[in-house]
């Protein structure tokens, strides 16, 4: 499952939460929050809070095309001299989807 979380202020500094399996993705400043992902309910022994919001995949493209509309994404330029440059909108999409597809096998 794709959710939406704050990191954690612990003794040792700044950690994601433990219930989130692989994190970190898509943070956004405005509000503190990146994006992680965990097995489904059924997939996992632990509790996830109930105030974590849960995305599909369509909301996660939604939540990212719009960072990338306030701030554009950038990949490289096309030779090594180059600068980076700004993704278009369907690097972006084709991105997300590709981050959703690796975590759902």
């Amino acid at each position: 499952m794709i959710l939406e979380y704050k990191r954690h202020m612990t003794a040792g500094g700044m950690k994601n939460p433990e219930w989130i399996e692989d994190g970190g993705y898509f943070y956004k400043s405005s509000d503190h929050t990146a994006i992680g992902w965990s097995p489904d309910e059924a997939d996992r022994e632990y509790y996830i809070p109930d105030t974590v919001t849960e995305l599909t995949a369509a909301q996660l493209e939604t939540r990212v095309l719009a960072m990338h509309s306030d701030n554009a994404f950038t990949k490289p330029g096309d030779t090594p001299e180059d600068d980076h440059e700004d993704m278009t909108t369907d690097e972006v999409k084709k991105m997300v989807s590709d981050w959703v597809a690796a975590r759902e096998s």
